[in-house]
């Protein structure tokens, strides 16, 4: 390969990988408008690109070697600080504006090139060139990373891979020109070899881009616009097929909603609704699967839970409904919910434990409202009634 190709071959098709994926943000920013850390990749290809044609002309003498090699060295850098500052911006997803402060590495270098003249020394230009362009695609690589669990994306692994595999290879040509004969690469295959890492690089960058917006669309999609609860829709699909053996759905109604609306306002409604929803999200455990049913309707999932566990735990939340505070027209709104539950057996679909809550919630509400029912205690013998009845009537 590196008997086929020259460096100045090798520097054309380099450049021309960065223009391709400059030219690739920009389109995808121009689709994705709040993605900015497209716009701030395209800007550092650019620069790149910029830099590379530079190197291409000094390497054909069509330039003062004092210029071009001050000016693809810095054009370079640059270029390499915009583009963790846009990998940093299109992971996170927010602006840093302290990141801003990577552009003062380039003018640094500038600054030291035109005291000491070592851009003008081959092997140390391009030693520091590779070890500060190593410096920021490792990093970039390891904010791709840590943002992983914030936004479990798929293809964060490629895509840090990607800027691994070309930090390596930068790395690899600093310790051939410091240390020669120590790693069979010559600089020429290095910049062959990154220009297939510029192609993965956008290409995952992309793909990122892709992800996340289909992401967002599935969360809306599952999500209730009111509340910002999960919806009827993403709790069926969390909802096991067959086996409800140790399991437990609890259906919750709050009592008495229409005479909030008619009495406090619609507005006070809504927030009573949110209210109640994030006092459920903030007292779930790890596994357990909330969701808004429709209108005042809500249920819970508890995997994993005996029926004593779920009544324990369906009447702590009860408990927490009537400490709730809601205002409406100036005036606090009194919360109270009902809740039906019932634990799994040999139901052969979800709809037979709906079934079974529903008329657990039908008895509390009978029963006076504001209270825990289990569907096996309000189907117990009058005689020998196992019915746990907890606080007061709503």
């Amino acid at each position: 390969m590196t008997a086929q190709l020259d460096l100045a071959t090798v520097l054309l098709l380099h450049k021309s990988s960065f223009l391709v994926g400059a030219f690739c943000f920009l389109y995808a920013r121009w689709q994705s408008p709040r993605d900015e850390g497209l716009g701030i990749l395209a800007s550092g290809f650019f620069f790149l690109a910029l830099a590379s044609t530079l190197a291409g002309y000094g390497e054909q003498q069509l330039l003062p070697t004092y210029l071009w090699t001050l000016s693809s060295f810095t054009l370079g850098i640059g270029g390499y600080a915009l583009f963790w500052i846009g990998v940093r911006r299109l992971s996170a997803g927010r602006r840093r504006k302290a990141d801003w402060l990577a552009l003062s590495i380039p003018a640094a270098g500038a600054t030291i090139g035109l005291a000491t003249h070592f851009h003008v020394v081959n092997y140390i230009r391009a030693s520091v060139f590779n070890a500060t362009a190593f410096a920021f695609l490792a990093a970039a690589a390891l904010a791709v990373i840590a943002d992983r669990n914030r936004e479990p994306l798929p293809v964060r692994a490629l895509f840090a891979a990607a800027m691994t595999v070309g930090a390596s290879l930068c790395l690899a040509v600093v310790i051939g020109l410091v240390k020669p004969g120590i790693i069979p690469i010559t600089t020429t295959y290095a910049f062959f070899l990154s220009i297939i890492c510029h192609f993965a690089i956008a290409l995952f960058a992309l793909v990122l881009v892709k992800e996340r917006a289909e992401a967002e669309l599935r969360c809306s999609a599952d999500t209730d616009a009111l509340t910002g609860a999960r919806n009827r829709r993403w709790f069926l699909t969390q909802l096991p097929g067959s086996d409800w053996h140790g399991d437990c759905l609890v259906v919750m109604d709050l009592d008495f909603f229409k005479r909030i609306n008619d009495r406090y306002g619609h507005q006070a409604g809504d927030q009573a609704l949110i209210a109640f929803a994030d006092l459920m999200k903030k007292n779930l455990r790890k596994g357990d699967c909330f969701a808004r049913l429709g209108g005042e309707e809500f249920g819970l999932y508890l995997p994993q839970t005996s029926e004593a566990q779920a009544l324990v735990i369906a009447e702590r939340l009860r408990r927490s409904v009537e400490e709730l505070v809601v205002t409406g027209n100036g005036q606090r709104v009194a919360l109270s919910v009902s809740m039906g539950l019932a634990a799994g057996g040999d139901e052969s679909s979800w709809e037979d434990l709906f079934n079974r809550a529903d008329a657990a919630l039908y008895q509390a509400k009978s029963s006076g409202r504001n209270r825990v029912m289990s569907f096996s205690s309000a189907t117990a013998p009058a005689s020998t009634s196992t019915e746990l009845r907890f606080g007061r009537a709503g």
